[in-house]
């Protein structure tokens, strides 16, 4: 025999398992690398639109309800609207700003100086799933801590104009 060959090393079936432990392990990061190389590029997608078909529903009724008296502006971060507070200390703001930066309500509605007037939830079925109760109970107990007007709205196929204007006339009778 050889004593030059690398394969007088491998006489023992333990150091067999080891070269082909070793050998898998080398294949496995090498067809890593190759799927990050040669992958698909692209990790995000457009989407369709802003609001879905239930969302573009009402938002017309809305803009009709509304009639100028204030902007509508949809899908808002509720951490656009809220901030943390600057007496929080602050080991515990991320905890806090968290679930915040996280959600989001479906309309806002504003004044002529982009002050908040009140915000609107258009909830489907999901908001009846536990998981999606737990959410509104806080996004009610955020807005209601900070004093803006939460509305809610079932949705519906169809919305009666008047319905709208009702909810919204403490909300717009300065206006």
């Amino acid at each position: 025999m050889n004593l030059h060959s690398p394969w007088l090393y491998l006489d023992t079936p333990g150091r067999w398992l080891l070269a082909a432990v070793v050998l898998l392990v080398v294949l496995v990061l090498v067809f890593r690398l190759l799927a990050r190389l040669l992958g698909p590029r692209r990790r995000y997608r457009r989407a369709e639109g802003l609001f879905t078909p239930a969302e573009l529903r009402f938002l017309a009724v809305l803009e009709q309800a509304v009639a100028g008296r204030a902007r509508i502006y949809g899908k808002v971060r509720i951490a656009d609207l809220v901030l943390v507070h600057e007496a929080v200390p602050r080991r515990h703001y991320l905890s806090l700003f968290n679930p915040i930066a996280c959600k989001h309500v479906d309309y806002v509605l504003c004044d002529g100086e982009c002050r908040v007037l009140c915000a609107i939830e258009l909830d489907d079925a999901s908001h009846r799933r536990a998981d999606r109760q737990v959410r509104d109970q806080f996004v009610d107990g955020v807005m209601a801590e900070v004093g803006i007007p939460l509305l809610r709205f079932a949705v519906r196929s169809r919305y009666v104009l008047e319905e709208v204007r009702g909810a919204l006339a403490g909300v717009l009778r300065e206006r």
